[in-house]
């Protein structure tokens, strides 16, 4: 069955709201409209020389995202700003305004799977900590993450509850951190994360795999944290390194 044809018009309008969505939903990350609220219709078809249309539908995309919300006679306003994560140190959340706490779900002791034993530098049968926990920004989760350790350093994270990042958790109890190793991808929400983080099952979050390592090199914790798509932006710096050029063939000498 053949998909019906977009009028080129109505296709021309959706191609322009997204452009506008997208330079809307940037504003809104990098916290440039004070007090969250977004700039009335008439003011934003003007920045954008868009028409009425165009920048209704860019704010019901953002709308659908679940970025702005529009109060009746009030305006529109940003629903949550983004956390902004850099990657160029490990740090945890870092919210202007809002407060990061830590409720331990669950603690318990098991034979590490091979791949745990690996990253950790287990000998194979050897039992670690296996510690489920939930950060909250605010009153609001923001991610689920499940965290394995060697177990002596169960009695250390147990106090997750009582440091605002989590990494300070090792800190505080005499650590001095080194490199850590992350990879970033993103999945969807099953039911147990979608219960957890209070979102829809299949909504976008993201899975970052990490190994905290101290600064021997010695491995503390491999972990699993599924964050909430809608409540992070990565921000990185990626310089250009410079590659070897050939000669071109012209000028080299015969």
């Amino acid at each position: 069955m053949k998909q019906a044809r977009m009028d080129p018009r109505t296709k021309r309008r959706l191609s322009a709201a997204r452009r506008v969505r997208d330079l809307l939903r940037a504003a809104i990350v990098h916290e440039e409209f004070p007090a969250g609220a977004l700039p009335g219709e008439a003011e934003l078809m003007l920045s954008f020389s868009a028409s009425r249309q165009v920048v209704r539908d860019a704010l019901a995309l953002l709308r659908e995202e679940g970025l702005v919300k529009r109060v009746q006679g009030t305006g529109t306003f940003s629903v949550a700003s983004k956390v902004r994560h850099s990657f160029s140190h490990l740090h945890g959340p870092e919210p202007a305004m809002e407060r990061v706490s830590h409720r331990i779900l669950a603690i318990s002791k098991e034979i590490a799977a091979p791949r745990v034993a690996d990253r950790l530098c287990l000998p194979p049968g050897t039992e670690c900590g296996v510690i489920e926990y939930l950060a909250v920004l605010g009153a609001e989760p923001y991610y689920a993450c499940t965290a394995y350790v060697p177990l002596p350093l169960v009695g250390v994270v147990k106090h997750g509850q009582e440091v605002t990042e989590w990494y300070a958790v090792y800190e505080a109890a005499g650590f001095e951190l080194g490199v850590t190793d992350q990879a970033v991808e993103a999945i969807l929400a099953d039911d147990d994360a979608a219960a957890l983080l209070d979102v829809l099952p299949g909504a976008p979050l993201m899975l970052f795999e990490r190994l905290v390592r101290d600064h021997t090199g010695r491995p503390l914790e491999y972990a699993f944290a599924r964050v909430r798509g809608d409540r992070m932006a990565l921000l990185a710096q990626l310089p250009r390194h410079r590659r070897q050029r050939r000669p071109h063939p012209s000028t080299l000498e015969d």
